[in-house]
This record gives C-alpha cells, structure tokens and sequence, in this order.
C-alpha cells in the first residue's frame, strides 16, 4: 500500500518533530516559510506513509499507533474488532430484521434474518471489510463491493458494550446496505493520500489503515528526499522547513489543524475545493466553512464538536491566543494512558492555588479533580450510547447523558465570522438536504437568493428548485439553463461531483416538467460527468429505457450489477426490460435476485407475479401466493387484482 524508502536511523536525533508543548509556549510566527514550502511546490509533495516515518521516529510510532487517531481505521478482524464472541443479535423492529455479526476464522461477517416463530424465514451473510473508529467509543463497520464502500447495518458501542444499529439506522430509518462511504467521511477518518475515483460518490482503489503522521505534518516526500540526501537539520537551532512541525505554527493555525476532523457539521466547500484541499497551515475556511445549529439551550452538542465547545469557554477566549488543543493534548499519546491526574495538572499549571482561593472548599470535594465539574461527560445529540468529556470549559449545569435538542435559533459558521452569501446559501440547502428537513432553512435560502443575480447564483436556484420540486421556479429558471449546457465551468469532472449534481438535479425537474425525452440529455450529462456514481448511472439507463432504447439500458444496468450485486432495485429493473424482450428465464433470475437481496420488495413481486401470469406457470404462481399469505400478508393483499 505504501512505497517505503529505507532511511538511515542515525538522522532520528536531529529530525524529530514534536507536537505537543505546554500552555506557556509561544512559538514564533513561521506560518509564511511553510506556506512557502507547500504552495511553492503545489501538488508535487507526494504523501509517504507512516511506515516510511516509523524509519526514524519510532517512538512516536510506537505510542501514536495506540491513540483513536492512530487506530481509527483497519481491517475487520478480531485483531481490530471490540465486538465480544458471544454477543446478542440485535432487532430492528421497524423493518423486521436481525442482526448477528460473528466471526469466521479471523473475518468478521454479519448475518441479517427475520424469523417466523421460531423458524428463519430469510437469511443473509455479509463479509465485513473494514472497521471505523478505535473503539473507544465505538466500532462501525464499512463493506467494500468492488471498490464501492458501504456502511453495515450495525455499530458495537464500546463505552457501553451494546450492539446496536449504527446513528441515523433508528426509527424506521434503517437503509441496510445502501449508505455510502463518501470522500467526506474517509478524508478525515484516514489517512492520505486515499485512493478515490474521481466521477464516483464512494469508490475507491486503495485504503490506507488509519490516520497517520502525515495528516498534521502535512505529505513527507520533501522531507524524506531532503534527509536521504544527507541535508540534516539541527531542529535545535533552527526549523527544518521541509515538513510542517505544528509546535512552530502560530496557535491559531494549530487550532486550525485541529478543527480540520474535530470540528464536523454541515461543510459548505469554498468554490474549487474539496475535502482533499486541506493542508497543515492553511486556514480552514480556505477550503470550507462548517456550519451548526444553535439551539436555546447551548448544551446540546455533537460528537465531534470539541473545537467549537472548547473555542466558547473562557479559558480559551482569555488565553490572549496562547490556548488551543494541544496546550492540553499531547496527540502522540492515547489520552486514556494519560488519566485525570495528567489533565488536572495542565488545569493548575494556568489555575493556581492563588487564583483558585475562593473555590477552595469546591477544589477539596472534588479531590482537586477539576475535569469532574468543569468538562463533565455527557451525552451527545447525534451518536447514542456514547459519553464524552464536554469541551466548553466552566460552570456547567447537570448534563444527561442522554441529550435532547432543544429549539434552534440560528445555524451558524463556526470556523468563518465573515462566509460569503453563496456559502450561507449552500448551508441552509445543504442542512435541509442532509441533516434536517424543515421547511425553514429551505425559506431561508429563497430570502437570501431573493435579490442576486439568477445566472451568477444559477446552481443554487436549482438546488432550491429541486428540493422545493419546484416546478414553476424552474420553468422561469430553465432558459439560463439552456445557455449553460456547453459552458466549461458547467461540464468538468470534479471530486465533489457539483456539475454531474447540478445536471441530474435539472434532469429531474425537466423529466417533472417537460417530459422524459426533454430530460434524457441531462441525465446523460449527469452520467458523463460521474461515470462510477451509480445513482447517475442507474437513472440514465432509466431514462433510456422510458425514451425506448431498452438495449442500451440493459448494458447499463448489467454494468451497475456487475460491481454492485447486492442493490435489488436494479435486479428487479434488469429482470423487466429482460421480461419485455421476452428473455423470461433471463428475466425470473434476475427478479428471484432482487427479492434474496430485499425479500419484502413489491416492485420484484408484483414483476414475478406478472412474470408468471404472462408465461401461464400455475405451479409457481400457487406457490408465490401460498408464500404471500403466509409470510407477507401485507403484500398479498395488495396483489389481490393480480393474482389469480
């Protein structure tokens, strides 16, 4: 996976850069030597692994590769799994499934049935690939399907020891094996460099196993070349420039660095980046603003909030720009080694005993356990089963370890005072599209679109239009759209996919509005510009089939088969156009497909049921109707009219 130079261990003494320093340290302003370091040589600094970094700093090696950075990520074996031999299925009572992952030899696989009584009426074995997180908190699990990268249906909460369905599964919300692994999700928690295809929204060509040294020192090769010519710095004297050392960043570049994977929400990117544009030394508002909701009560917060929670408490708003997380954090050692005493000690080396005299007696209660009572564990709003230690440093009301959202009042930038209005924009679009559907961030869009130029902010009077289905909107929207359809900026593969985006958006409004024959030409566009986004490829052969090019459709959607097998609905789809060619063996295989994949699906029902009525094979239609009114009555019912 990684392309390792062997280095000469004798230059370890000189080259070791060391992360952590304490709250007094005030490092020089060097931002410019490195900036100059990485834009100067733009994208030739090539990433080098921790394998090739272990050469020389071993030690740090040693104790990194304990801490949740360092194991966030590997292979899903009972080396890596938290996952007890003897656990409990799990029961989604919503959709009727259960959940028993388990171990085959060293491999994790999950299997997924219902039953009848006492009797499995449906069964399925998954091999899990990968597994995400450290277990400190949890273990969620990702199944690789041909480079396309899905999460499982399941998560072991480590803190608690519960087997569970992973956040966003409950409810009736549970979508099996169909959530994709995007960019966003492995740029922060992996390493770099991360082997994604470019067209596609979750397929990639390699995996790294875990953050490494080089997402806060920024890619190696520089450095490495540099030491293995036997230009060796004295980082005793002065800084080596050829990697990023983030002790000698200014601390707001370190918080900076930080809030890159510790401050997560809604990421609105800057127009031309993506998540792989980030780079130590950079202000993160370069490459995105990150947006969260406030809510009346400031005591909800995310997972994945320290920055923002800590950036709110007045030991970092009156440190005179010397506190960031590293005043407290050494990111080399697993905090857990470290224990409270550690912790404590860094709150006294800035609290002392003379300014702490009037909080003696609390001091006394606590056994000087300052952590206890000013970062109390609590419950976050988006992950269950989970504690953390809340960030806002202070005088806390009691916290439940089990929070509830209250009233939101505001959705703001954390990371940028000043986002632009196209950003604010794309917040409110994207916090309806992605995290909360209400009505109001929709209407906060349109009142902030109210008054700009429409070709200018074209892509989000779309995005608004699509949402809203929009149907009049986009009919006064679509002759700008029609000047587009040849602009360059409009017709580039990007890693965010936002033009492939913006053209199946319009291809969807125009199939609403003017038909399907109008729409195709989107569709096509949409694809051409993503060619491995299945969702793109599998609406384009639809389109395909509805203008009645059923041949190409079939290509298509065998395609989209052959790397995803496991996606009924497309099963389902190749086995009525084979139905309509008359291929009706071809065509039974295929719907019999898509109902092992989902055995409750109507669509592949109600094709087999006509299917059989079409080809007059009694047997089976008695026996399909004897399984329905047994297993599925819901569904018996329906089909009364097709049945006979």
């Amino acid at each position: 996976m990684y392309w390792i130079p062997r280095l000469l261990t004798f230059v370890s003494l000189f080259s070791i850069a060391i992360f952590y320093f304490s709250c007094n340290t005030s490092p020089k302003d060097e931002k410019s030597s490195f900036e100059n370091l990485f834009w100067a040589k733009g994208d030739t600094l090539k990433y080098v692994g921790i394998e090739t970094c272990k050469n020389c700093h071993y030690d740090i090696f040693s104790t990194f590769i304990h801490t949740g950075m360092g194991s966030s990520f590997g292979l899903a074996d009972n080396q890596k799994s938290a996952i007890p031999t003897d656990v409990n299925a799990i029961y989604d009572f919503y959709s009727d499934y259960w959940y028993k992952p388990y171990f085959d030899r060293e491999r994790l696989k999950l299997l997924e049935f219902r039953l009848k009584g006492t009797d499995t009426i449906y069964q399925k074995i998954t091999e899990i690939s990968y597994i995400i997180g450290s277990g400190h908190h949890t273990n969620s699990h990702i199944i690789d399907c041909n480079g396309y990268l899905f999460q499982a249906p399941f998560t072991f909460y480590t803190q608690s020891g519960k087997l569970d369905l992973p956040p966003g599964y409950e409810g009736g919300h549970n979508s099996r094996y169909s959530r994709p692994i995007g960019l966003e999700c492995m740029s922060c928690h992996n390493a770099m460099p991360i082997g994604f295809v470019k067209g596609s929204e979750n397929k990639f060509e390699q995996m790294p196993m875990g953050i490494d040294c080089e997402r806060c020192h920024g890619p190696g090769s520089g450095h490495v070349a540099k030491i293995l010519n036997g230009n060796i710095t004295d980082t005793s004297k002065m800084p080596d420039y050829s990697i990023v050392n983030p002790k000698r960043l200014p601390v707001k570049l370190r918080f900076e660095l930080c809030q890159r994977c510790h401050l997560q929400g809604n990421a609105v990117l800057a127009e031309g980046k993506s998540f792989f544009d980030f780079r130590p030394s950079m202000m993160l508002r370069e490459v995105m603003d990150v947006y969260l909701p406030r809510y009346e009560d400031d005591d909800h917060f995310i997972m994945a909030s320290h920055a923002d929670r800590l950036s709110q408490s007045k030991c970092f708003t009156k440190s005179n720009n010397k506190m960031d997380c590293t005043t407290c954090h050494n990111p080399h050692v697993n905090s857990r080694m470290l224990g409270d005493k550690y912790f404590n000690k860094k709150c006294l080396s800035c609290h002392t005993s003379n300014n702490c005299k009037e909080k003696t007696s609390h001091r006394k209660a606590a056994d000087n356990n300052c952590v206890s009572c000013h970062m109390p564990v609590s419950g976050s709003i988006d992950i269950p089963h989970v504690t953390i230690h809340d960030h806002k440093i202070g005088i806390h009301k009691k916290l439940s370890n089990k929070q509830k959202a209250e009233k939101i009042i505001a959705l703001q930038a954390i990371n940028n005072p000043t986002p632009t209005l196209r950003s604010k924009i794309n917040a409110y679009l994207q916090q309806f599209e992605r995290f909360e559907a209400m009505p109001w961030y929709l209407d906060s869009a349109a009142l902030l679109l109210k008054d700009v130029d429409i070709q200018n902010y074209i892509r989000e009077w779309i995005h608004l239009s699509f949402l809203r289905n929009d149907g009049q909107l986009f009919k006064n929207l679509f002759p700008t759209v029609l000047r587009l359809i040849e602009n360059e900026a409009f017709n580039t593969t990007t890693f965010s996919n936002e033009n492939a985006w913006f053209w199946y958006r319009i291809a969807h409004l125009t199939s609403t509005v003017y038909g399907n024959k109008e729409a195709l030409k989107f569709y096509q566009k949409a694809y051409q510009l993503a060619p491995y986004h299945y969702d793109f490829k599998i609406k384009y052969a639809l389109s395909l089939a509805k203008n009645g090019d059923n041949e190409s459709a079939l290509r298509l959607l065998h395609e989209v088969h052959q790397s995803l097998p496991h996606l009924h609905d497309v099963s389902s789809n190749i086995g009525y156009l084979l139905m309509l060619k008359k291929e009706y063996k071809a065509a039974e295989n295929f719907l019999l497909k898509s109902l092992v994949e989902k055995p409750d699906y109507a669509i592949g029902y109600r094709n087999l049921i006509n299917l059989y009525n079409t080809t007059k094979q009694q047997k089976k239609i008695a026996d399909l109707k004897q399984k329905l009114r047994v297993h599925l009555p819901e569904l018996y019912t329906e089909f009364q009219s097709i049945l006979p």
